[in-house]
Order: structure tokens, then sequence, then C-alpha cells
């Protein structure tokens, strides 16, 4: 408290962050960035355990042992599917699970495709039924899900978790010790059906999505469990976590699935990373780990979901996807195996006694039973983005100083102006008392007075072309100079958050595609707003500057982009985590000068952190690290353009269906932040 009240202490502080903000800057940011990325080393993260101990019970005995009974509906599932391979066997489930003696239903939606012609719409299906539990009232309820896909699907096929599913029901169906009831949904088109389902359960409504009436219930849900399990035999099972805009299913969720494949002896993957088998300790271990958290991260950066599971989370119920990677060699896993496992979660969950809420909701996994929660991740995080919080006190010390500076000099100016009227009004005195004097003196004192106007007039011109040089240059400072910058760069965020519907309809009289005039339209938008400081801009001199206090501007935009990153890093630390390492030090250290070298550098590495470089970069090493096809440098830099025009629409097509705010935050909010910054080597040094 003392270094808050005490002005010498205060003064103190000023000193050292205006004298060593650079090396601080810079100490702070390779801290931080160094600590995050330790992390990952074991000791340093913390075991997995279990907060609630209701869910125990899911690891005693076994009872699930029909591997006949789930082979012969992987066999007649298949032979359904194999009859009309461009359409799903939606009727044959129905009957099914009604032949089992399950309360079942079907809900039709409708889809409108938000870049297409006004009447363009899609219709699918959706089959559920719901196990009555004999110990409830149909007050709560868990789900059981897989997507029902053709069998020519460009995704993997899920014939085998239905197959799981039916086995399930009819295995449940006598067993007194079911306190829940557990719905088995089979939606259509994946997420989509997936949604137009939770719509019409919870009641909301969609400008695209359109469900259909659901013409029966349960109660409220409390988690849900995603199958996408193939037919045949599978290598292992891999846990999908991410959701929609980052969010994570409670952490007590996933420990159990995990403990549950570990009883089970099945190799367990976290998106298709496994443990490392030997010291976890040792560098190779280190750098394994880092690996899978860096994985994790990178699914969950993007705000999309990558399963049916993640749009559970919108309505806080707990959810993920268990899939099977099919076999290639070594030990294979079995439909039994994996309908064990299900056996168990849903064992487990069904001696619930309230919503998860003991574990952490936010984290991030090293490995499937390694975590690293919010509290000792933010930390580091927090020391990245410090690193431009103290470069921007600096500059606002500094900007604060120099407007003093000014006002003092217009002040002097302003105080010299008065004394020049004071001694006029002495002179014209004196006047009027040289006319009462003799004649005889009266000629001495005119020669002398027209000696001293000749001198004033003299001092009066020089004064007068001090002022007027000064005046040609306006010193705009302050946060008034900024409003010009703030709202044109608002204006071109509004205009790419908003523009792509627009964009959208110049693919048809121009013959493109959507994905093509979209990223055709965003990118023209890019390069017109790198144009904005010429459009604002005020000559002087033949300067080719725009006059604005570059000072308060890159402390303005430093403040605003770290409260950005602070709020991001709250819901989704991934997306929070990239940006910082990327933005952070070249905002942080870029400055207006007089050498073109140093100015097109900077504006060099402005555009390398732009968004529209964040995501082209960001399509190159996906198809690096996913194993694309690719010949050579020409053929990768194509592969990542594809996926740079179907990522932007992806992003469009979640906001649209699912309420996914990517998009809304890096158009809307971190574009306008960024071409805040790219003013700044535009500025008077």
């Amino acid at each position: 408290m003392g270094l808050l009240t005490d002005p010498k202490q205060r003064q103190r502080l000023v000193a050292i962050i205006s004298k060593y903000n650079q090396k601080l800057s810079v100490l702070l940011y390779i801290v931080g960035l160094a600590w995050f990325f330790l992390l990952a080393y074991q000791p340093l993260n913390a075991s997995t355990y279990f907060s609630e101990n209701a869910l125990l019970p899911g690891l005693v005995e076994n009872e699930f042992y029909n591997e006949g009974e789930l082979n012969y509906f992987n066999k007649q599932l298949k032979e359904e599917l194999e009859k009309d391979d461009k359409t799903t066997p939606k009727d044959w489930v129905y009957k099914q699970f009604q032949s089992f003696g399950l309360d079942v239903y079907s809900q039709n939606f409708t889809l409108k495709y938000p870049f297409g012609p006004v009447d363009k719409e899609i219709t699918g299906r959706n089959v559920y039924a719901i196990l009555r539990a004999r110990r409830s009232s149909s007050t709560e309820s868990v789900v059981i899900s897989a997507p029902l896909r053709p069998w020519l699907a460009e995704d993997e096929q899920t014939s085998g978790g239905i197959a799981i599913m039916m086995a399930l029901a009819r295995h449940f169906r006598n067993k007194p010790y079911i306190a829940k009831d557990i719905i088995f949904l089979m939606p259509e088109y994946d997420e989509v059906g997936m949604q137009a389902w939770l719509d019409g359960y919870h009641g909301t409504t969609s400008n695209f999505i359109f469900p259909g009436r659901l013409p029966g219930r349960s109660g409220q849900i409390q988690a849900a469990l995603n199958l996408e399990i193939p037919p045949e035999k599978t290598a292992y099972l891999n846990i999908k976590l991410e959701g929609i805009n980052g969010q994570l299913p409670n952490l007590d969720f996933v420990n159990l699935v995990v403990r549950l494949c570990r009883k089970e002896r099945v190799k367990v993957t976290l998106n298709k990373m496994d443990d490392y088998i030997y010291d976890p300790e040792t560098f190779e271990g280190y750098t394994h780990a880092l690996k899978t958290m860096l994985n994790m991260m990178w699914y969950q950066a993007p705000g999309s979901p990558t399963g049916n599971h993640g749009l559970f989370h919108r309505f806080h119920i707990e959810a993920l996807t268990l899939s099977g990677e099919p076999e290639k060699r070594g030990r294979s896993v079995g439909l039994d195996k994996s309908g064990r496992i299900v056996e168990g979660v849903f064992r487990s969950l069904n001696n619930l006694l309230e919503r998860f809420h003991q574990s952490f909701f936010f984290y991030i996994l090293s490995g499937t039973q390694r975590y690293i929660s919010i509290g000792i991740y933010m930390p580091p995080f927090a020391l990245m983005v410090a690193a431009g919080l103290i470069k921007a006190l600096a500059l606002w010390i500094g900007a604060d100083i120099s407007q003093k500076k000014t006002e003092k000099d217009s002040g002097a100016v302003k105080d010299k102006d008065k004394d020049g009227e004071k001694s006029g009004e002495e002179k014209a005195g004196k006047n009027k008392e040289g006319q009462k004097d003799s004649e005889q003196k009266k000629e001495k004192r005119e020669k002398l007075e027209k000696e001293k106007r000749k001198l004033e007039e003299e001092e009066e011109e020089e004064d007068d072309g001090d002022i007027g040089d000064e005046s040609e240059i306006p010193q705009q400072v302050g946060l008034r100079s900024l409003l010009p910058v703030a709202s044109i760069c608002m204006l071109l965020g509004f205009l790419a958050y908003s523009g792509p519907n627009v964009m959208a309809q110049f693919s048809t009289p121009f013959r493109l595609r959507v994905q093509d005039s979209l990223l055709f339209g965003l990118l023209a938008l890019f390069c017109a707003s790198l144009l904005y400081p010429r459009m604002i801009k005020k000559k002087y001199n033949e300067s080719d500057k725009f006059q604005v206090d570059w000072q308060t501007l890159k402390s303005v935009s430093l403040i605003l982009l770290s409260l950005i990153l602070f709020a991001i890093a709250l819901m989704n630390i991934s997306l929070a985590f990239f940006l910082t390492a990327t933005m952070m030090p070249v905002c942080t250290f870029v400055v207006p000068t007089s050498s073109r070298i140093l100015t097109w550098l900077q504006k060099l590495l402005l555009l390398l952190v732009s968004p529209a470089s964040f995501l082209f970069i960001s399509a190159v090493i996906y198809t690096i690290v996913q194993g694309g096809k690719y010949s050579g440098s020409l053929d990768l830099l194509m592969s990542s353009w594809m996926y740079v025009k179907q990522s932007v629409l992806m992003r469009l097509l979640d906001q649209y269906f699912f309420g996914s705010w990517t998009y809304t935050v890096m158009s809307l909010i971190i574009f306008p932040s960024w071409l805040m910054f790219w003013g700044v080597p535009h500025c008077e040094p």
C-alpha cells in the first residue's frame, strides 16, 4: 500500500517503467512463453482424480457379455446400409428399437442454407428411443447417441456404435438399478440433426434450422456420450472433448471414460495422441507431453465442435465423443469391449445425485491422465499479456509528459503576447504626456519613438513568423486524435463481420462457388483496409504521414488488445494463447521511424500476424501435421489455400447454425484491433 500512497515511491516506479520498459516487456514475454511450455513437464502438472465419488460404481464387475447379439445387430445393420448406399435405414432402426419395448419417436427438421437461393431447403429426420426408468418419474435422463450415416458417407462409418446401442437397450431393459431415463438418439446429418433435436428438446429457435415438434421427451439431461465406432474391429478408442466455442466437459466425465478403458485394457488416446509409456520425466517424455498438449489446444482454438457432443455444452450438458480408429496392426478392440466400456459409463452416470460440478471445467490435458487447471496456466499467460501492458503504461507516461510540455509552450507564447499589449499601452500613455511637453523637446521624442516603433515592428514580425511555422503542423495529442482512427477501424471490422451475406450473392452471377466468393470478397476488404492511413492523413510540409499522437494510439491499442486476450482466455485459452504468442511481440515493439527499411520491415511483421495471415499459416501447419498429400511446396500452398476456403465457410456455418462466436471475435474485435496497430508505422516519428 505504501507504493500506492507515497508520491516518491510512485515517481520511482514511473521512472523505472519509463527507463526499463523495453527490457521488462521482453523479459515478461519470454518468461511467460517458456513457463507455459514447461507446464507439459510432469512435475509441473497434476494427475487426474475423481472429485465425484458417485461415479465409482461403474468400475464394478461388468454384466454386458453379449458378443453374439452385438455381431448379429452389426451384420443386420450393415446389410440394410448396403441395400441403398446413399440413404440411411431410419425405418429399420425405428422398428428395431420398437421391438425392444422402448418408447420410439422420430423428429423431422428443415435446414435453410444461408448462402444459397431463398427456397433452397434440406429436410432430415432424427430417430430416438427412450428407456423409461422404473425407479423414477422421468425427471432426469442421460443420452447415448450415434450419427446415422449412409454407407458411402465421406466420414467414418458409425454402424458399430448403433449396434452397441441396440444391444445395450435390450441389456438395460430389465435391469432394476436403472434410476434415470436413457435416451438412444440417432440424428441425421451429424451436427445439424443433433442441433435440431436439442433445439426441439429445449424449446430454442434458430434462423436456419427449423426443428419439428418432439412427440416424446424425458427429464433434464445430465450427460451425453456420442459414439463413432465403425463396424469392424478397431485398434484403439479415441476421446474427443472440444465443443462449441472451445467449451470442454467436466474433467470427472473424462476421467471416468479413461479409467473404464484402462480397466478393460483398451488403448485410449486423446485426439489420436497416446500417452508416453516410458519415463515421462525424460526429455523425450516431456516433448511427447508437449505435443499432446499443443495438439489438444490446436483442436480447441477454432471453437468448432470435434463431434456431435460439442453441441450439448451450450445447454450445460457434459458430453464427449468416443470414436474407434480402424485396425492396422497389433491388438484389436472388438465391439464387446467397447460395449462394456459404454455400459460402465452409464452405470456410473446412473448413480449421480446431482449435476457435474465438483471437478474442473477449464483445463488443458497433456495426457489422458495428466491435467493443467486454469489456476496453473493463467499466471504464465498473464505474464505474456503483461509485456504489452508495461509498454502501454510507458507510452502513456511519455504521451502525458509531451502533452504537458506542449501546453507549457503554448502558455509561454500567450504570456509573451500579453506583455506586448501592456508595453503598447504604456507607450500610448507616454505619447499623451509628450504632447504637453515643450515644442523644443517634441522633435527629439518623436525621433526616439520612431526608432522604438521600428524595433517593435521587427520583433512582432519575428514572433508572427515563429507562430505561423508552429501552426502549419498542428500538434494533435490526446485521445481526441484517435477518434478518426478508431472509428474507421471499427467500421472496417463491422464490414468484415456483416459482409459475407453480400459477398455470397455474387457467386451466382459470376459463376463462383460460395467459398470462392466469400474468400475473394474478404481478401479484397482486407487489402482495401490496409490503405486506411492514407484515407485520413493530412499533408503538411509535403509530409506523407497522418498526424496522430502515435504514443497514445499505441498505448490505447495495447490496452485494448490485452483486455480482449484476457476475455478470450476465460473461455478458450487455446485461441487466446496462439493470438498472444504471435501478436503481442510484434504489436509491442512496432514504432514509427524515419528509416524506410525499418518501416517496411515492421509492416511485413504486422502482415504476418494479421488475421488473414494467421488463417493461412494455420492452414499450412494443418496440411503438414495431418499428413496431407502434396508433392512439393507449390502443391502444399495450393492444398493450404483450399483448406483456407473451406475453413472460412465452415466458421461462418458454425456461426449461423450453432452459435459459434469465433468468426465474430476475429472479424469484429481482433481485426479492428490489428488495424489500429497497422496505423502506428504510418505516423510521424
